[in-house]
C-alpha cells in the first residue's frame, strides 16, 4: 500500500451546510467539513468521472456507493481555514416554515393551525472564505477495486470538486495536488487541518486550538439508511479569538503543535497534516 495525499484549496461561494446527524426538529449545523463530507467533496466528481452508479453496480457484500468504497480505502481526511482566507465561519440557523400535517394524528377539526410549525435550520457561512481539504487514500488499492488506472483515479479526484455538503454549498478549486505524503509516527507537528482527539495530543500554541464533536470516518454512514454516529472530540486550528460557532482563520506565524498517537500523513512543503488510523 503506497499512500496518496489529495490536497485541495477551495474558496466558499456562501458557505456550506452539514448539520448534525440524529437532530430532529431543530438542525444545528457543523462549523466545519466532517471527514465523511472530506469524501463525499471527493467521491462524487470520482462517480461521475468514471461512470460509477450510484447504490447500483456493486454486488452484495460490498461498498454500498463509491463513497462508501472511497471510504474504505481513506487513511485519514480532514479540513482547516487557511491562514490566507479573506472570512473565517460562522455557524447560523435560519427559521423556516416546515409542513407537519403529514406527521400528525388525524383530526377532524383544529387542524389548520397546527398544519405548519417554525423549525431552525443551521448552516455555516463564509463568503469567499477559503479551507484546505486533505484526502490521504491507498489509490492503488482503489485503482485496483475499480479497475481503472492509478492516473484516471488521480485525474478524477484531484480537481473536479465543486460542492461540500449539500448541493447548494458551491465551492471553486483554486489549487490541487497530489503528493507522496510525508509519514510521522513521533516528535511534533503543526498544522491548520482539524485532529481526531484520540489519535493526538496538543502540546504547543493551545490558545489555537477549538474543541468540536463530530464523527469518524465510517463507510456505513455514506449507505443512508439509519445509521447514526457516535461523537467524537476534534480538535480544530482557529485564530485565538474564535469559538465553537465562529471559526477565524489561524495565524499563518503561529500554528499550534500537536504530538502524534498514531501514523500522521504531511504534505512535503506546507502544514498540512493529518492523523490516521
Amino acid at each position: 500500500m503506497k499512500p496518496l495525499m489529495l490536497v485541495s484549496k477551495v474558496e466558499l461561494a456562501w458557505g456550506f451546510s452539514v448539520r448534525y446527524a440524529g437532530a430532529s426538529a431543530a438542525q444545528p449545523a457543523l462549523p466545519i467539513p466532517p471527514p465523511t463530507t472530506i469524501v463525499g467533496f471527493y467521491a462524487e466528481p470520482l462517480a461521475r468521472l468514471l461512470g460509477l452508479a450510484e447504490y447500483r453496480g456493486f454486488p452484495a457484500k460490498r461498498p454500498c456507493s463509491p463513497a462508501a468504497l472511497l471510504a474504505e480505502h481513506t487513511l485519514a481526511a480532514s479540513a482547516g481555514l487557511n491562514s490566507d482566507s479573506r472570512s473565517g465561519l460562522v455557524v447560523h440557523s435560519d427559521l423556516s416554515h416546515v409542513a407537519t400535517l403529514p406527521y400528525q394524528r388525524r383530526r377532524k377539526t383544529g387542524w389548520e393551525k397546527l398544519a405548519f410549525a417554525a423549525q431552525a435550520v443551521g448552516a455555516a457561512y463564509g463568503p469567499a472564505a477559503r479551507l484546505y481539504l486533505a484526502l490521504v487514500v491507498d489509490v492503488e488499492g482503489l485503482s485496483r477495486k475499480l479497475g481503472e488506472t492509478v492516473e484516471s483515479i488521480i485525474s478524477a479526484l484531484a480537481w473536479a470538486g465543486w460542492r461540500l455538503g449539500s448541493k447548494e454549498g458551491l465551492v471553486s478549486v483554486i489549487h490541487a495536488e497530489a503528493v507522496e505524503p510525508v509519514t510521522l509516527t513521533g516528535g511534533v507537528f503543526e498544522t491548520i487541518l482539524y485532529q481526531e482527539g484520540g489519535l493526538v495530543e496538543p502540546f504547543s500554541k493551545v490558545e489555537l486550538i477549538r474543541d468540536i464533536y463530530m464523527w469518524r470516518l465510517d463507510p456505513k454512514l455514506l449507505c443512508g439508511g439509519e445509521a447514526i454516529p457516535d461523537y467524537i472530540l476534534y480538535h480544530i486550528p482557529a485564530a485565538a479569538s474564535s469559538t465553537s460557532s465562529i471559526l477565524l482563520p489561524p495565524p499563518s506565524t503561529e500554528l499550534p503543535g500537536f504530538s502524534p498517537r498514531s501514523r500522521v500523513y504531511c504534505h512535503p512543503s506546507k502544514p498540512l497534516c493529518v492523523a490516521g488510523r
